[in-house]
């Protein structure tokens, strides 16, 4: 699945935005630090229950902090669900300028709220303020696009099930 793919390739700037270290990360969904790292740096590749689980976590974040996690939402939505929505350029920028801010949330030099109302003012300029307001940024959004991806991912075994059985 597309997702877990974009995932994977973007697990290390999704969890540093969050300010989690992979051995935290690692905790949160039930693996070592090791896995973690060998994940973002491709030398495993992600499962799907990998994948859901690393998505309950994020989606729990969220919910639990929705002011300190604008920039994790926005990422989510820009990276994984829904790049099609953004031009190629936009998502470069976005990226570009992710990877500058997150790093001092994970080195603890500034707080993921601070972080965040910077944020929405970078990427506000960036793709729009109507486009973050408007598009599907609100948590519930996230959750669905799981629940979208696992009834993919739901049906399409079945569909390989019942082949192999004929």
């Amino acid at each position: 699945m597309e997702e877990i793919i974009r995932m994977q390739e973007n697990l290390l700037l999704l969890r540093r935005t969050v300010g989690w270290t992979a051995e935290e990360f690692g905790e949160k969904i039930g693996v070592t630090r090791q896995t973690i790292n060998n994940i973002e740096n491709g030398r495993n590749k992600l499962t799907k229950t990998q994948y859901i689980a690393m998505r309950s976590v994020l989606d729990a974040e969220m919910v639990q902090k929705p002011e300190d996690t604008e920039m994790l939402k926005v990422l989510l939505d820009v990276l994984v669900d829904h790049p099609e929505n953004y031009s190629p350029e936009s998502r470069s920028e976005l990226l570009s300028k992710a990877n500058m801010m997150a790093p001092s949330i994970l080195a603890g030099t500034t707080s993921r709220a601070d972080v965040s109302k910077e944020w929405i003012k970078v990427a506000g300029a960036v793709v729009g303020v109507g486009a973050l307001m408007g598009g599907p940024l609100s948590i519930g959004a996230g959750i669905a696009a799981v629940n979208v991806w696992l009834a993919k991912s739901v049906a399409e075994s079945k569909k390989k099930s019942k082949k192999n059985k004929e």
